[in-house]
């Protein structure tokens, strides 16, 4: 994903190789930290288990349509 490209709300999933604890790789972003701009721009991402995580913007790949449709996909 581009830094620009990442919003609230958002939609995005975790790339291949990133670890995660939870249950999902797919969830929507709540908050980020640093400018769209910055090479250092990490965002928030609320998983569909509820569990909330933080990540480099360049660790996810946004994702099209609802949670469910990306689920889809993913799998």
């Amino acid at each position: 994903m581009d830094s620009r490209e990442a919003r609230v709300g958002t939609l995005v999933g975790l790339l291949d190789g990133v670890k995660r604890t939870g249950k999902g790789r797919i969830g929507t972003i709540e908050k980020m930290y640093g400018h769209p701009d910055d090479s250092d721009l990490a965002v928030e991402v609320r998983f569909e288990d509820g569990s909330v995580a933080l990540y480099w913007y360049d660790e996810l790949r946004r994702m099209e349509g609802s949670v469910q449709e990306a689920k889809a996909l993913a799998s």
